[in-house]
C-alpha cells in the first residue's frame, strides 16, 4: 500500500507552539463551566490547554478536549454568528500546526483526491499506524485521531460490513453483491468472497480510478469486478438506468461511506435506485453520520470535513420517501453513525 508522507516541518512547529503557549495564560481544563466568559475567551483558553497537552505528550488527553468540548463550542459559533470568527481563532492557534503533522488531519486539510475522507485515510484508521517520516508529535495525535470518535465508527463499519457480506454468501447459492463508493473496499479481506468456494459475485462501484486500481490489485483472482463509474451517473435518468442494468440485479447492496456527502435530493433519487436493483429478498444498507457525532467540531475546523448529517429520523424518512416497504434503523456503539436496512418489500424473515 502506498501510503503518502507528510511533509510539514516538525522542529519548527514546535518550537513556535511552544513559545506561543507559554507567552498565553494557563488554560483551565474545566473550559465549559466558564460561563462568564465570552466564545472566544473559552475557545482559546480551550485550544491553549490542548496545545499544552499535546506537547507535553499527552495527545489523547488533549483530543478529550477538542472532542465535545470543542463541538459544543462550535455549535455555539454557528447559532451565534461566529462561525467564520472561530475557524479563524483556530487556524491561527499553535495548535493548528502541530495537528497537522498527524497525516490523517493533514489529508484531509489538503485533499489530494479532492475530498476529505478518501481511501487513503480509511486505511490509516484500519492500519492503525501512521506512514515513515511522520513526527513523533505528529505519530501521537495519529494515535488519537484514528483509535477514537470516528476512527472507533470505521472500524466498526468494516466488521458489520463483512458479516453482512459474509451472511449473503451463507444465505443465497450464487449471491451478487454490490459496493457503491466503494473506496479500497477492506471489509472483504478475510470475508467469505475471498474463499475458493465462493460461487457469486462482487461488484465495487468507485468514481475514484486509484481507489479501482486498489481493489482490482487486492482481489485478482477473486471474482470481483471493479466500476469506475460515479454516484450521480449510477443516480441520474436514462443514463442511470442504463447502468443499473449493465450492472444487474443484487442479493446486497451497500453504501457506507457516501451518504454524508450527499444532499437530500440526490439521495433519495440514490436510494430508489439501489432498492430497484435488488432481487426478490434482496437488501441494501446506507450509513450516515449523526449530527451529535463527538468530534465534529474538530473535524470541520481543523481538518476542514463538512459532512451532511442526518439522524436516525431522517434515515427513516429518506428511507420511505425513496420506496422502502422496511426500513430498521440502528447506530453503531460510539453512536456516530446511522445505519439503515432496506427492503423494498417486507422480508419474509430477517
Amino acid at each position: 500500500m502506498n501510503l503518502t508522507t507528510v511533509p510539514v516541518p516538525t522542529t519548527t512547529a514546535i518550537a513556535v507552539a511552544t513559545a506561543a503557549v507559554a507567552s498565553t495564560p494557563a488554560a483551565v481544563p474545566s473550559i465549559a463551566g466558564a460561563s462568564s466568559l465570552t466564545l472566544e475567551q473559552n475557545t482559546r483558553a480551550l485550544l491553549d490547554h490542548a496545545c499544552a497537552q499535546v506537547l507535553g505528550g499527552q495527545a489523547a488527553a488533549a483530543f478529550r478536549l477538542l472532542t465535545p468540548p470543542l463541538s459544543a463550542l462550535w455549535s455555539e459559533a454557528r447559532a451565534s454568528g461566529q462561525a467564520e470568527a472561530m475557524r479563524r481563532w483556530c487556524q491561527a492557534h499553535p495548535l493548528h500546526a502541530l495537528v497537522m503533522q498527524d497525516p490523517f488531519t493533514h489529508r484531509a486539510a489538503a485533499k489530494p483526491r479532492g475530498y476529505a475522507g478518501d481511501a487513503v485515510m480509511m486505511d490509516y484508521i484500519y492500519d492503525g499506524a501512521p506512514p515513515a517520516g511522520t513526527s513523533a508529535v505528529g505519530a501521537e495525535v495519529f494515535g488519537a485521531t484514528t483509535r477514537a470518535g470516528m476512527g472507533l465508527s470505521v472500524r466498526y463499519r468494516r466488521q458489520l460490513l463483512r458479516s453482512l457480506i459474509d451472511d449473503a454468501v451463507v444465505r443465497h447459492e450464487r449471491p451478487r453483491m454490490l459496493s457503491v463508493a466503494a473506496g479500497h473496499c477492506r471489509e472483504l479481506q478475510g470475508s467469505l468472497v475471498e474463499c475458493p468456494g465462493f460461487a457469486g459475485e462482487f461488484v465495487a462501484l468507485d468514481q475514484d480510478p486509484l481507489s479501482c486500481q486498489e481493489i482490482a490489485q487486492a482481489h485478482a483472482g477473486h471474482p470481483v469486478r471493479v466500476v469506475n463509474q460515479g454516484v450521480r451517473e449510477l443516480a441520474g435518468g436514462q443514463q442511470g438506468g442504463a447502468l443499473a442494468d449493465a450492472l444487474g440485479r443484487f442479493d446486497l447492496i451497500y453504501s457506507a461511506g457516501l451518504y454524508d456527502y450527499l444532499p437530500d435530493v440526490l439521495a433519495r433519487r440514490l436510494t430508489r435506485r439501489l432498492l430497484a436493483m435488488l432481487r426478490p429478498g434482496g437488501r441494501a444498507l446506507i450509513a450516515n453520520f449523526v449530527p451529535g457525532g463527538s468530534g465534529r467540531g474538530y473535524m470541520e475546523l481543523f481538518m476542514d470535513w463538512a459532512l451532511v448529517l442526518r439522524s436516525e429520523a431522517q434515515m427513516r424518512t429518506l428511507a420511505h420517501a425513496a420506496g422502502a416497504a422496511h426500513v430498521n434503523i440502528f447506530a453503531d456503539p460510539p453512536r456516530n453513525v446511522v445505519y439503515a436496512e432496506l427492503w423494498p418489500e417486507a422480508p419474509e424473515v430477517l
